[in-house]
């Protein structure tokens, strides 16, 4: 076991093969080596949990492939002009609004053209909106259920324990703050 995750963690700094299929790799490397049956390894498939966080990342990755993020960025724009405080604002609500529904750095990877375009257009430093773009996305994420994968994670875990299990805006009254 520790023959694996010491390759596993080699391979993962070296950072020349992508980290799912390090995963997948582990996966397969635990079953061959009789540490796991091929049951155990492949029983975190089914779950709720894993299947939601895969669902949202595709859409996440859907999203971020398509034109939306051209309009966002012109919306913006028209909406926040030259101000920088409401350019900041806007970044900020816009990645929070889509954190809620989407996984916060599929979020980050749709707005990153955005918002580096705006800042190409007005001679900001582009850091004056990716800091925004990033607590936003985290603050928006904190919102709902699906916003994080964390979320998830908890919500199975109560599920799991036979406890009460969380609402889709459960968790707004305190991500709000």
């Amino acid at each position: 076991m520790l023959i694996i995750v010491g390759g596993a963690l080699l391979l993962l700094i070296s950072d020349r093969i992508r980290v799912d299929l390090i995963a997948l790799m582990v996966l397969g490397t635990l079953a061959l080596a009789g540490l796991v049956t091929p049951t155990q390894a492949l029983s975190g498939c089914s779950s709720p949990a894993v299947i939601t966080v895969w669902a949202v990342f595709i859409m996440s990755g859907a999203l971020a492939r398509s034109v939306i993020a051209n309009r966002i960025g012109r919306q913006e724009l028209r909406v926040a002009g030259n101000g920088e405080a409401r350019q900041i604002a806007a970044v900020m609500i816009s990645a929070g609004l889509m954190s809620e529904f989407l996984n916060n750095v599929g979020v980050v990877a749709l707005m990153w053209p955005v918002v580096m375009d705006i800042p190409r257009r007005t001679g900001r430093s582009p850091s004056r909106l990716l800091i925004p773009l990033a607590v936003g996305s985290l603050l928006g994420g904190l919102t709902t259920l699906i916003g994080t994968p964390a979320n998830i994670l908890v919500n199975e875990a109560l599920s799991d324990s036979g406890m009460q299990t969380v609402n889709l805006y459960d968790f707004a009254p305190v991500g709000l703050i």
